[in-house]
This record gives C-alpha cells, sequence and structure tokens, in this order.
C-alpha cells in the first residue's frame, strides 16, 4: 500500500464523522406542522367547507365534478332540497365544484388552505368513511322548515282574506239584487188589479 493511499483512509473516515455530527445537530426534516400554522400558498386547495345555509340545492357542484365523487343528499325540505357531501379520497381537488357554484357574493362550496387531513390506521374502509359534510345543516333546516311554516301560514292567511272578500262581494251583490226583485213583485199584482178593473168596466 502506497502512502497516498494509507493517508485516503483517516481522511475518508473523518470526513464520515464529520458528516453525521452535522446531520445529528441539523434541523429536523419535517415538523409538527399543526403548532406551527404554516401557511399554504395562496392557490392551494384544501378540504372542502360546504355551508349549508347558503347552499340552495341546485347540484351544480356535483355535475361539475369531473370525478362524480359528490353526492346530493336530499334533506327532506323545499330549499335546500339537497345538499352536496364530497368523497374525499376520490376527490382530486380540483376546485370545479366552487367555480360552479352558483351562490353569490359567498360560495356555498369552497376550498380552503385546510390540509388536516390525517388518517392514522388507513385503511381503504376509513378512507371511503372520509366525507366533507355540509357545516351547521342541522340549524340551517330548522330555519328552512320555519321559513317554510311562515310562508304557508302566510299563504293560507292569504288566501282566508281573498275568501271573505269574495264572501263580501257575493253579499252586497245580493243585497243589490234584492231591491230590484221586491219591486218585481209589488208591480205584479198592480197589474192584475188593472186587468181585473178593466173587465168591470166591461160588464
Amino acid at each position: 500500500m502506497e502512502a497516498k493511499d494509507a493517508l485516503k483512509i483517516p481522511f475518508e473516515a473523518t470526513k464520515k464523522v464529520i458528516r453525521v455530527t452535522k446531520a445529528l445537530f441539523a434541523p429536523k426534516a419535517t415538523e409538527i406542522w399543526w403548532d406551527k400554522g404554516i401557511k399554504r400558498e395562496l392557490h392551494y386547495r384544501g378540504k372542502h367547507i360546504i355551508n349549508a345555509e347558503l347552499c340552495i340545492g341546485c347540484g351544480m357542484c356535483s355535475r361539475a365534478c369531473p370525478v362524480n365523487c359528490i353526492d346530493m343528499v336530499p334533506t327532506g325540505v323545499k330549499k335546500p332540497r339537497a345538499v352536496p357531501k364530497v368523497r374525499a379520497n376520490e376527490c382530486m381537488f380540483c376546485g370545479l365544484c366552487e367555480d360552479a357554484c352558483p351562490t353569490k357574493p359567498e360560495k356555498a362550496i369552497k376550498l380552503t388552505d385546510h390540509y388536516s387531513m390525517i388518517l392514522e390506521d388507513v385503511t381503504w374502509d376509513k378512507l371511503t368513511e372520509y366525507v366533507f359534510e355540509p357545516e351547521n345543516l342541522e340549524e340551517a333546516l330548522e330555519k328552512a322548515k320555519k321559513m317554510e311554516e311562515l310562508l304557508e301560514k302566510k299563504k293560507q292567511e292569504a288566501l282566508k282574506k281573498k275568501q271573505q272578500a269574495q264572501q263580501a262581494k257575493a253579499k252586497a251583490e245580493a243585497k243589490k239584487e234584492q231591491p230590484s226583485l221586491e219591486k218585481g213583485k209589488e208591480e205584479k199584482p198592480q197589474q192584475g188589479d188593472n186587468s181585473q178593473k178593466g173587465s168591470k168596466g166591461e160588464e
């Protein structure tokens, strides 16, 4: 072994020791991000938010979805008659659902910069259970039911007033017709008396 090769061995070993020492004291490559408040890029598309109060149940988001991962679930009320639920395991976060949503100025469905979608013990069953559902759905449905009841009540009141107005009009017309009928009844006996008088005079 030459002197150069003999000197190379400790030099390479020293380099490796330095590299390992640097790695020990270097900051971690990954960090617990939820404690850091890390913000995403401006156009980052993360977790969906669905506002049940703004949703009109048109289903445009479901029609626009290129992977058919949005289900319209019936609510049992007229508005919204259905609300979207997004299957996260199939979604590709394209944002077309948000673009298609017609509600203004705020969208009923929109993608956020929230990316806390970690699942422990990930299995296909767990992924299929991971769904973005509408927020405050129960409150929105209660409001919608109350609104429907109020509208129905107003409708019934308006119908009742209309019927009362029609009845009052019919009574007024009947009162107008009654005097003319009475006059007609009075005129008929008088005509009969005149005819009787005429026959007596002839005798």
